[in-house]
């Protein structure tokens, strides 16, 4: 009986250190997702910022382009 609860004691304690070891790498988890979300916002901003910036050459783009098509018709 002292060999059972001896080794249930074990086991709890191995469960609780599995529990502590999976709340630290919740953490961690948690917060490579806020550094992720931030890579994230910042590249959004960049493409945001090179779509205003190429967008005077992309419209000038089209306007040859349309020019182009009503001389080939």
């Amino acid at each position: 009986m002292f060999e059972l609860f001896k080794d249930l004691k074990k086991l709890m304690t191995d469960l609780s250190e599995e529990v502590n070891t999976m709340k630290i790498n919740l953490e961690r988890v948690q917060e490579e997702s806020i550094k992720a979300e931030r890579v994230g916002q910042d590249i959004q901003k960049k493409v945001n910022e090179f779509q205003v910036s190429i967008q005077p050459r992309v419209e000038k783009i089209n306007e040859l382009v349309e020019q182009i098509n009503k001389r080939v018709e």
